[in-house]
């Protein structure tokens, strides 16, 4: 990453609630063990597992999570979600979008080939409340508009 670069990640309680939902899990583990084993019921083990297992996919969750986000550089910007990143040109890109969807503000990147991209970050609402929304908007609009030429410029 170069030194002028710009890197949103999200903010949020939800970063937080990964871990603490992996905490419960394990403790409910252990408790379910022992509740069943204590009853000789023959499935604390199976219990168990279920649990640990659910707690490592709470794990997985929080480090995938931690990825989201975009890096705007020189090549174009680089959006990565749960399922991966990609990176789009500048040229590919179209305009912004704020808009909301389930009580959360969203940005999303609209192509030139009329398809839309949700960005994971920057967000706001809900779960995920970032005080710097608007800032980090204005910063993702303010990078593409500057790497891009004015709709004035495009060839009739």
């Amino acid at each position: 990453m170069a030194v002028g670069d710009v890197v949103i990640r999200p903010v949020s309680r939800q970063a937080a609630l990964w871990p603490v939902s992996t905490g419960l899990l394990v403790v409910y583990a252990v408790v379910g063990y022992l509740v069943v084993a204590r009853y000789h019921l023959g499935l604390g083990l199976l219990v168990a597992a279920v649990e640990l297992a659910l707690a490592g996919g709470s794990l997985w969750a929080f480090a995938v999570d931690r990825r989201r986000g975009i890096v705007m550089d020189g090549a174009g910007v680089t959006v990565t979600g749960w399922a991966g990143a990609r990176t789009l040109a500048y040229e590919e890109i179209s305009h912004t979008e704020v808009f909301r969807r389930l009580g959360s503000s969203r940005l999303a990147l609209h192509l030139t080939d009329g398809r839309r991209v949700v960005l994971g970050a920057p967000r706001d609402g809900g779960l995920e409340p970032d005080a710097r929304f608007a800032e980090k908007v204005a910063a993702v609009e303010g990078e593409i508009g500057r790497r891009t030429r004015p709709v004035s410029d495009a060839p009739q």
